[in-house]
This record gives C-alpha cells, sequence and structure tokens, in this order.
C-alpha cells in the first residue's frame, strides 16, 4: 500500500492470531528498522527478535509478575481505563497475548556505538551502566525512528503491530532472560502479527485542533485536497 495510507491506517493492536510471520516478510521489517536516521549516524539499535514460543512464554511471566504492584496501586477500576471505542487502553490485553503473537522485538540502544555519549556514563558494579550526563532521554531520538520504521512496513504487508514501553517495568529480567549484556538499554518493544481484533478506522484529532501556525495563538487551515480518506472514514 502507499507510505501513507499505512501510516494513516495503523492502530495498536494487541490481540492476535497464532499465525507465523514468513521469514521474507520479517527481514523487510526489520531492515526497515535499520533505514532510519540515528543521532550523529552512530545507528545505535540493537535488536533482539523473539519468536520462539518458549521464550515468549516466559516474557508473558516476566511481565506478568511486573503488572502486577502497578494494577493494585491503580485508583481506577479497570472499566475505567478504556478508550472511546471501548478498549482497554492498558497493557493487560497485550501481555495476555504475548505468547500467541508471532513476533516480539526488543530494542537496545548500544551505548557503546558512536562517540556523541562517551564518558557521560559510569559503570555499576554489577555492569550496568548510569547515564551521568547530557540528555537523559536522548537514546529514544535514536531508537523510535526505527521502531516507527519496523510498524509502517509491517503495516504496508498487512501485519499488525504495537508500541510498547512497560518492558522497562522488567529489564533486568527481560535482559537476563535474552543473554542482553547489562551495558545495553532496554529502550521499546514491538509487537508483530496477525491482529484478532475488530478495529475501526483510526479516531485522530483534526490538524487545527493540534496545529499552531507560526505562534500558539496562529490557526493553522490544512489544504482539503491533502487529506486521506480512509474505508469507512
Amino acid at each position: 500500500m502507499d507510505v501513507l495510507e499505512a501510516i494513516y491506517g495503523m492502530r495498536a493492536t494487541r490481540i492476535y492470531q497464532d499465525k507465523p510471520i514468513p521469514e521474507y516478510e520479517l527481514t523487510r521489517i526489520l531492515q526497515a528498522a535499520t533505514r532510519a536516521c540515528s543521532a550523529g549516524n552512530t545507528q545505535p539499535w540493537e535488536f533482539v527478535l523473539v519468536t520462539d514460543k518458549e521464550v515468549k512464554t516466559q516474557l508473558k511471566a516476566i511481565m506478568t509478575k511486573a503488572f502486577e504492584p502497578i494494577a493494585a496501586k491503580r485508583s481506577q477500576k479497570p472499566e475505567d481505563l478504556i478508550d472511546n471505542a471501548g478498549r482497554p487502553v492498558t497493557g493487560h490485553a497485550a501481555i495476555e497475548n504475548m505468547d500467541v503473537v508471532a513476533a516480539i522485538v526488543l530494542a537496545f540502544w548500544n551505548p557503546d556505538r558512536g562517540i556523541r555519549l562517551k564518558g557521560e556514563y559510569e559503570e555499576n558494579a554489577d555492569g550496568t551502566l548510569t547515564q551521568t550526563g547530557g540528555f537523559q532521554n536522548g537514546r529514544g531520538s535514536s531508537i523510535y525512528p526505527a521502531c516507527q520504521n519496523m510498524m509502517i512496513a509491517a503495516q504496508a504487508q498487512g501485519i499488525s503491530s504495537l508500541f510498547t514501553t512497560f518492558f522497562g517495568l522488567a529489564e533486568p529480567e527481560v535482559k537476563e532472560l535474552l543473554n542482553v549484556p547489562p551495558r545495553m538499554f532496554l529502550e521499546a518493544g514491538i509487537f508483530l502479527g496477525y491482529g484478532a481484533e475488530q478495529l475501526n478506522r483510526p479516531i485522530r484529532k483534526r490538524l487545527a485542533d493540534v496545529v499552531h501556525l507560526n505562534s500558539w495563538d496562529g490557526a493553522y487551515a490544512p489544504h482539503p485536497d491533502a487529506v486521506i480518506r480512509l474505508p469507512g472514514a
């Protein structure tokens, strides 16, 4: 499909069919990730592709345990945590489907690739690193575009996806399970697979409601002929 159609039609999918993704299509998705821009072209990403059923089941157990204290502390009831289409907005449905989804890609930031942030970390006794200088959230500026590329490439091939950072709730356990070196930073996880939930067209705010022209008080009027109309819109 057209790249804009892929972007406009993407939905966060949490429930999946138990159906593998052909290796050819997985390769195209991962290759798209590596075509993203990065700070100083350092290409600091490292990806762990998980397709093994047993590993996914172990990840599910880790994340189920990690979510228990969060659910206990929340003041909202489950019925309050839904979007305007009636879908849950928490990660519970995704975790429940973790052993079913075709693939999970864990995205890591490699601090040893490139020169921009060298000297801004302290190594701890356990081999992990603590960032001491620079932009604390700067890692995502290189990793997140690669993740978005993955999701767009997947959508273009009829494959659903979900972007999440909830693996960070259990980063040590996830890294231990996947034999990831302590120095690597776990930034995000991408679910890839064939959706098993009925999703309507995306509901998004109008450009005029979120774009300000030249100043916060400036009104922006989008060109009417440039708006893509999806089926059902």
